[in-house]
């Protein structure tokens, strides 16, 4: 007889073991996907997943396991099923096909639970459309309407269904933990939309009424993806005075913890003005302790976009830097990539 636990119980297995298990038991199998450095991750770890009601549908259902994407087998399963956000739940067959990933972390575990029933077809949202289509706006409805359109990846359909849903708040209603689903979710309210303005506007209405620790988190990855696209060439087209509005606006906030998204800042902004001696030491500050995977994809560009602007003397610590970094990293691409990059790119900057 199989014992069911007050919370979600995450068995010590490797993945092949839990799909093992997962077979013999009847199961699937759910992977609780999360790096150290991911504060929603640390929510869902900490809030959610020991919840009773949680526990009691998870554990009945599947065999629970967690890794850390940095770790272990961790890059590889991130690798083999496309995760690139934390936290993911991959829920696998018990074959290790993918059934689907759920994205982000939930407010609630009723709504983790929820989504983890759409995902295995248990709910569908054709009905939900005809009583939408039909004038169907009562709230409880109008939520689980979206819920399902979010779990079901219908985005555009769920942004114009927040967008008036949201319309029909006040001030007061909008900060409601209620609604923070609609806020947290970037498929549904995207960098640059209204949504995230306001909240960016009414951070601390926020806070009392979703609780701190949620809306900063929420508030850290959206400003670091912010930045990130701007240090990594994603966003090409960034000015000095977006990136001076993005420090204003990270000043304003107030985040714990979080210095480097300040650091960030001040690398944007040596980037567009091509300051190489401003440049510099944050690059120090910010690469020497970075995890391979930030450093992947954050450390090359920045000082490429500099070219030109490199002083003797600075591509001696830059080629300083570079070797340092190849002989502390785990990862044997990114190692070697340090190592040319010193090597043949450096003396050439």
């Amino acid at each position: 007889m199989v014992r069911l636990f007050a919370q979600t119980n995450f068995r010590e297995l490797n993945l092949a073991k839990a799909l093992e298990s997962a077979n013999s038991e009847g199961k699937m199998v759910l992977v609780d996907c999360y790096t150290s450095w991911c504060g929603p991750c640390k929510i869902m770890a900490s809030k959610i997943l020991p919840q009773k009601e949680v526990g009691d549908f998870l554990n009945e259902r599947f065999v629970c396991v967690k890794y850390d994407m940095e770790k272990g087998e961790g890059p590889e399963i991130a690798k083999k099923y496309g995760v690139e956000a934390y936290p993911t739940f991959l829920l696998l067959r018990a074959d290790g096909t993918l059934i689907q990933p759920l994205v982000g972390m939930t407010s609630t575990g009723e709504e983790f639970v929820y989504k983890v029933k759409l995902a295995l077809g248990d709910i569908s949202t054709v009905k939900m459309d005809s009583l939408y289509a039909s004038g169907n706006r009562m709230t409880r409805f109008v939520l689980s309407y979206l819920k399902a359109l979010q779990a079901t990846k219908q985005f555009d359909k769920a942004r114009t269904v927040s967008n008036e849903l949201v319309k029909s708040l006040n001030d007061s209603q909008k900060a409601y933990v209620t609604y923070w689903f609609i806020y947290e979710d970037i498929n549904i309210s995207p960098i640059g939309s209204e949504n995230m303005e306001y909240l960016l506007e009414h951070v601390d209405n926020f806070r009392k009424g979703v609780g701190v620790e949620p809306v900063n988190a929420k508030l850290a990855a959206l400003f670091e993806t912010r930045l990130e696209d701007i240090l990594r060439g994603r966003n090409k087209n960034a000015s000095l005075t977006e990136v001076e509005k993005i420090g204003q606006q990270l000043e304003a906030c107030n985040l714990p913890g979080r210095e480097d998204l300040s650091d960030y800042v001040v690398l944007a902004k040596a980037m567009i003005t091509k300051d190489a001696g401003q440049a510099l030491p944050v690059c120090k500050k910010l690469f020497i302790p970075m995890s391979d995977e930030k450093l992947a994809y954050l450390y090359f560009h920045p000082i490429l976009t500099l070219k030109g602007k490199w002083s003797d003397a600075h591509k001696k610590e830059l080629d300083k830097m570079s070797k340092e970094l190849s002989k502390r990293v785990k990862n044997v691409v990114l190692k070697d990539g340090l190592l040319n990059f010193a090597n043949a790119m450096i003396p050439n900057l």
